[in-house]
């Protein structure tokens, strides 16, 4: 999917923060709590100008310019991302839209605007924690980081368990008589077997040059073959070999012989 649908989501989520945020604002008094759930859930209106457990409030000014650039860095990271990554832009969509709906309540009042109220318990004990009051940019952050965490953890995990070993080199089979489709004249067959090309050259420098000795022997074989000195790089044209026409035959030595006796001590 494309980038700009998970940025509309973004905006749709923020949108739906601020509203929840004004209708708190406008329907509840601050500090009085008004139980959904009881003992559990509860809606209480609160106003907090820091972080989490209202620490921080002298630092409001940094954590807007913090959310700005938060924000910023999502956008570029979201556009950079293949179309199918699906997973990761819509955690990165949660995250943006909790940056923005928190940022929009620090540029315009100051302070952040909190109303969901979670009171903690064991069962089975007497065990309570009133969780610190939180909105619904809060809860995107969180389910952004959740989601991302478990992408990263599947991901971490697939690449252990499809992790392959190297496969070993595979034999392109033995090179066999030295006279196939290479040009080469008949001989024997060459013991052992060349790996492929591109396998080839991914060896080390000594393993090539054992793989390859069989090939410098068997050139060796054909230029004693067809007269070539060993060691010369220039092959032996047709041009170059004796013909049978340049071999006198039996006869004509003998006629040869008696035009010019050889002279009887």
């Amino acid at each position: 999917m494309a980038t700009r649908w998970f940025i509309l989501l973004a905006v749709i989520l923020a949108a739906c923060d601020q509203f929840s945020k004004e209708l708190a604002r406008m329907r509840l008094e601050e500090s009085v709590r008004h139980e959904i759930i009881p003992g559990f859930f509860r809606i209480t209106l609160n106003f907090n100008s820091g972080i989490a457990w209202g620490m921080l409030p002298e630092y409001s000014s940094y954590l807007t310019f913090f959310a700005i650039i938060m924000v910023i860095v999502i956008l570029v990271f979201m556009r950079k991302l293949e179309r199918d990554e699906v997973w990761l832009k819509i955690s990165l969509a949660f995250m943006m839209a909790g940056a923005i709906g928190n940022m929009i309540d620090r540029l315009l009042r100051g302070e952040v605007t909190d109303f969901l109220d979670v009171r903690l318990f064991m069962p089975g004990t007497s065990w309570t924690y009133d969780w610190p009051i939180f909105n619904l940019a809060d809860s995107y952050i969180v389910v952004g980081a959740t989601i991302l965490f478990f992408i990263v953890f599947l991901s971490a995990g697939d690449t252990i368990l499809t992790k392959k070993k190297p496969e070993p080199v595979k034999d392109s089979g033995a090179l066999g008589p030295i006279g196939d489709s290479s040009g080469w004249v008949d001989g024997p067959e060459i013991p052992g077997s060349i790996p492929k090309e591109e396998a080839l050259v991914e060896l080390p420098i000594s393993q090539q040059e054992e793989l390859l000795r069989p090939i410098e022997e068997a050139d060796q074989v054909r230029r004693e073959v067809i007269g070539e000195p060993i060691g010369s790089d220039t092959p032996v044209t047709p041009d170059e070999t004796v013909s049978k026409s340049d071999v006198p035959s039996e006869p004509d030595q003998l006629d040869e012989l008696s035009r010019h006796p050889e002279p009887v001590d």
